[in-house]
């Protein structure tokens, strides 16, 4: 239809229904029926109009306020009151109904209000209309508005006043008639309580309100044939299964047990798996979730785990020709020796200095005579020491360092992490990403996933509490996630059970261990004097400050009345409960990679306290060492020295004696005596020259082995500073981006078990209860009578597969941040790459705004709507899958009260769902008159009443099961029918038309008010 309506407007197709009720309490009262029958799911919208809610005005249009009647999201009914031409300009339509119902009764056969107001009602819904294209044809014209009156009244009733004088357009008359099949006896129409019903039925088949069929009883009427004094007879009959909405609580109980983790809907024991996937079987289970581990931890160049500096590297000693040493060696001893007369003058007067302090002032006294002997030091003594101060610099930089809290720079993280690790969440549930990385690659084109949500995620909500049990102080209340990733609970409980043990075993109070201890302090540098009257001051102690993962637990005494066998008792139960809680959840991913991750920190907390260890361990070197060799340095050139002066002298004395007496003796040859002891003269020189090389070697190797000691301690202090630093701060990266990780999965996981909400009104069971005597027996009700059964079943199957499909996980974590963001107000852009992004160093709270909306039943519930809608929809589209249940007749047969029990033996009060619909309107004979009581009586023999064509409305799936008399004047509509409709229906209207108006008993003013019906003679076929 080419009337520019919008697919998605409020009226289905385009076609708009306005009802100009009666006044008074007769209009109340069908418009209560009107509510009662549009929640059982019968009616569709239309607008009810009353005419005492017509304000007319001289000046304006008038004021028409409408009630469109429907169900709430509770599943009662709602009366909303618009205004009726605003209601008309909110969409485009291509038909309007204006359908003014005239129901006469004997107490009241004129309705003078209804009268006062049809006609300006009429005249300006006509001038609300778009105006048609001058050159348009009748059928490309805008909207067409099509002007009804439906006439309804009891049986053999007559008006004393002509109402149809005062209408336009179609006059409908309801066949005063009330059968449950064309082929069934009358029961009449009466002015009781069905006379409601029976007018209700008639104004829902003119104005087209039956609950998923578009088309009014007079669009099927042919238009061709209807002259201006001429009326259309109508009997109606409807056949109509109360789904409860079946469809809908089938696809509702779907939606609800797919975000269940506890439900058998997906399970790989009782459930095949997504098209595309295999569910991984249990004996594997354990090596994708190490899989997932590893490539969880390999995600953004390993962002999760512990980047180390790396091992010292010592440098290699210099290297040096064979003649630059010698060189180098002999400029070192001439700098020595140089300096030595210096030195022991030095040496001497500091002696005496020393001397003159001690008689004269003391070790105690207030000053100290001269300067030190080992203030004096020479060039290469000065840049040695000069090197060993840039070593302690070196010290106090490096414990700065390992101390230092870590810059904001070292704690950011990246947009990759966290869509990695949503991508591998998610894909290893519904396989919605390649994870080939991590161990799922596909066997034979099906891609491996979890088949329990518990494999992966469990519930963050189900900690275990340590409120009742004994546990050492400063232990969490409720050990999480967060605990679990920041700490190591179980090392916490075994070192407080082995702590109880101790105390059971030596019968004294325990001590409660810390989960992390810093390292013992100590004097970081010892300096010790080069002598006994020169030392420098003590240098400060500097303490290192190391986080422990909880408060360092105090010293706890425990009371001489406390049994340490029951206290380790108590402290062991609470270890096997945490294992026993610890134990259903180890297997998981959640489990092991938090584990890992913790490992990975503690490895970085524990590497800082090595390497602050190590930098304790330390010990500059001496400022006296050089001084002491120095003074070894003297003390063997002194000592050789003078020992080989002494042997010289003697040796001069000897010479000098054996000449002597080689003078004063002419027979003594002093040559050989004196040859000796010459050369032993050039003997002490050569020793003398020795003894200086020795020494001085042995001072060259110890002054190389300190300057080599003091470039190693640089080296090594500068790495252990370096690394301590870089540790301390991939600690705290850690810990961040770890606390991080724990949110991110705390909020997938709560994303996942509650990707949506299911109310409760959606999978509610609504039963009706329709009194035989409030209902006419035309209108015949069933209800569907079992939901465990095997059509049910299938549907069940068929919308199971079609919401469980590859990436279904993840397309409803996307609805909920498009819903998320639509609720926030959020711009286009935002989306998933706006959560990856939400980092604590540029937070776009989106995380947060997340998880508030993870609460807020009202948004969850919106993304459930549209998959309820989705997947219906497609089972309706799948003929195979709607294999309906049986259905139970509403009502009762009074007569039955007479039955006996027995009587009910083998007979089945269930019959099929389209057997109901179809059994009492689908004779091989469809044909029957309408009743003749219609008629006057002169008109009886005109036989109009038997000039009957049908109209069968029926739900397409059907139309193969209608088969008539090609030449029979009957006319089968076929409609689609929605799986979740909350009504399926068959629907006839006998059309009897167009019939002359003065045909028509209701105002035939020649028969009395209390006639009799009219009784053809036997040779007529009245149709009675």
């Amino acid at each position: 239809m080419s009337d520019g309506s919008r697919p998605d407007g409020f009226w289905p197709d385009g076609k708009a229904a306005i009802v100009l009720l009666p006044s008074g309490a007769q209009g109340e009262t069908l418009l209560e029926l009107a509510a009662q029958w549009t929640k059982t799911g019968l009616l569709g919208q239309a607008l009810w109009v009353l005419p005492e809610h017509v304000k007319t005005s001289e000046y304006a249009p008038p004021q028409i306020e409408a009630v469109v009647l429907g169900v709430g999201a509770d599943l009662e009914s709602v009366a909303i009151s618009v205004d009726l031409f605003e209601a008309l300009a909110e969409e485009p339509l291509g038909l309007v109904r204006l359908v003014t119902l005239r129901s006469a009764l004997p107490e009241r056969q004129t309705d003078a209000a209804q009268d006062a107001v049809a006609d300006l009602v009429s005249r300006w819904v006509r001038t609300s209309m778009p105006l048609p294209n001058p050159s348009a044809t009748l059928v490309d014209q805008t909207t067409e508005l099509r002007r009804v009156t439906l006439i309804c009244a009891p049986t053999a009733f007559q008006l004393r006043e002509r109402v149809e004088a005062h209408e336009h357009g179609f006059i409908v008359i309801a066949s005063p008639e009330d059968r449950s099949s064309p082929w069934s006896g009358d029961a009449f129409v009466r002015d009781d309580e069905r006379f409601t019903g029976f007018t209700l039925t008639h104004l829902a088949s003119v104005a087209g309100l039956w609950n998923g069929i578009t088309d009014g009883s007079v669009e099927l009427m042919s238009r061709e044939t209807d002259g201006g004094d001429s009326v259309w007879i109508s009997r109606v009959f409807m056949n109509a299964v109360l789904t409860e909405s079946l469809g809908r609580r089938v696809a509702a109980g779907v939606l609800e047990n797919a975000a269940r983790p506890d439900s058998l809907l997906i399970d790989p024991s009782v459930s095949p798996p997504p098209p595309g996937t295999a569910f991984i079987e249990d004996g594997q289970i354990a090596g994708y979730v190490d899989g997932m581990v590893e490539g969880a931890l390999r995600l953004d160049g390993g962002a999760l785990t512990y980047d180390s500096a790396g091992a010292l590297d010592v440098p290699e000693p210099s290297r040096i020709g064979f003649f630059a040493q010698i060189g180098r060696f002999f400029a070192f001893s001439a700098g020595k020796l140089v300096q030595m007369p210096r030195w022991s003058a030095r040496w001497l007067s500091s002696s005496a200095n020393r001397s003159m302090t001690r008689a004269l002032h003391t070790a105690e006294g207030s000053a100290v005579v001269g300067s030190s002997f080992d203030e004096v030091l020479d060039v290469r003594d000065r840049l040695l020491l000069a090197d060993l101060e840039r070593l302690r610099d070196d010290e106090g930089r490096a414990r700065v360092e390992a101390g230092a809290p870590a810059a904001m720079a070292h704690v950011r993280t990246t947009p990759q992490l966290w869509a990695g690790l949503r991508e591998l969440v998610f894909g290893a549930l519904d396989g919605s990403a390649d994870l080939r990385d991590a161990g799922f690659v596909p066997v034979e084109g099906a891609v491996p996933v979890f088949g329990r949500v518990g494999d992966v995620l469990a519930l963050p909500d189900g900690p275990w509490e340590s409120g009742t049990h004994d546990v050492p102080p400063g232990f969490p209340a409720r050990v999480d996630w967060y605990a679990l990733a920041l700490s190591d609970p179980r090392r916490q409980l075994e070192n407080w059970v082995t702590a109880a043990e101790a105390s059971a075993a030596a019968e004294v109070p325990d001590v409660a261990e810390a989960s992390f201890a810093p390292p013992a302090q100590e004097t970081l540098v010892e300096e010790e004097a080069a002598s006994t009257d020169s030392a420098e001051p003590a240098r400060p102690v500097v303490q290192i400050e190391v986080p422990a993962e909880e408060p360092v637990a105090p010293v706890v005494s425990v009371a001489p009345s406390v049994d340490p066998e029951t206290r380790r008792s108590g402290r062991m139960q609470a270890l096997a409960e945490y294992d026993l809680w610890a134990g259903a959840q180890s297997s998981s991913f959640v489990w092991r990679f938090l584990d890992r991750i913790g490992s990975e920190r503690r490895r970085a907390e524990d590497e800082v306290a090595y390497l602050v260890g190590e930098i304790d361990a330390i010990r500059p070197q001496r400022p006296g060492e050089l001084l002491a060799l120095r003074r070894d340095f003297h003390r063997s050139m002194l000592v050789g020295w003078i020992t080989v002066l002494a042997l010289a002298l003697a040796v001069g004395v000897g010479i000098w004696f054996v000449n002597d007496y080689a003078a004063r003796t002419d027979s003594f040859d002093p040559r050989i005596l004196t040859s000796l002891l010459s050369w032993t003269l050039v003997g002490l020189g050569g020793a003398a020259l020795l003894i200086t090389l020795v020494s001085l070697v042995r001072y060259h190797a110890g002054w190389s082995r300190f300057e080599r000691r003091i470039e190693v301690e640089r080296t090594r202090l500068a790495h252990y500073g370096a690394s301590a630093r870089r540790a301390r701060e991939e600690a705290a990266r850690l810990r961040s981006v770890h606390r991080q990780a724990v949110d991110w999965l705390v909020l997938l996981s709560k994303a996942i078990h509650r990707p949506w909400h299911v109310p409760p009104v959606w999978t509610q069971h609504e039963t009706f209860d329709v009194e035989r005597g409030a209902m006419p027996f035309a209108v015949r009700l069933a209800t569907v009578s079992g939901e465990e059964t095997a059509a049910v079943a299938r549907m069940r199957a068929a919308m199971t597969s079609k919401l469980v499909r590859r990436g279904w996980r993840h397309e409803a974590f996307e609805a909920l941040v498009q819903e998320m963001a639509a609720d926030y107000g959020a711009g286009q852009g935002f989306g998933l790459s706006a959560l990856d992004e939400d980092l604590p160093h540029s937070s776009n709270h989106t995380r947060r705004m997340l998880l508030r909306a993870l609460d807020d039943e009202s948004l969850l519930t919106r993304i459930a709507a549209p998959r309820l809608a989705d997947i219906v929809a497609s089972v309706q589209r799948d003929e195979e899958s709607i294999a309906r249940p049986r259905v139970r007749p509403m009502g009762s047969n009074p007569l039955n009260a007479l039955r006996r029990p027995e009587d009910y033996e083998g007979i089945e009060l269930d019959v099929p769902w389209d057997d109901f619909l179809l059994e009492s309107l689908t004779r091989a004979d469809p044909m029957t008159p309408v009743s003749a009581t219609v008629l006057t009586e002169l008109q009886v023999g005109e036989r109009y009443h038997e000039r009957v064509t049908s109209f069968l409305v029926a739900p397409s799936r059907l139309q193969e099961r209608l088969r008539f008399d090609p030449a029979a004047p009957i006319h089968v509509v076929p409609y689609e029918g929605a799986t979740g409709a909350p009504v399926d229906l068959v629907w006839r209207v006998d059309v009897v038309g167009p019939v002359p108006r003065a045909a028509i008993r209701l105002w035939d003013g020649a028969v009395r008010a209390d006639s009799e019906p009219t009784v053809a003679p036997r040779d007529v076929d009245t149709g009675i």
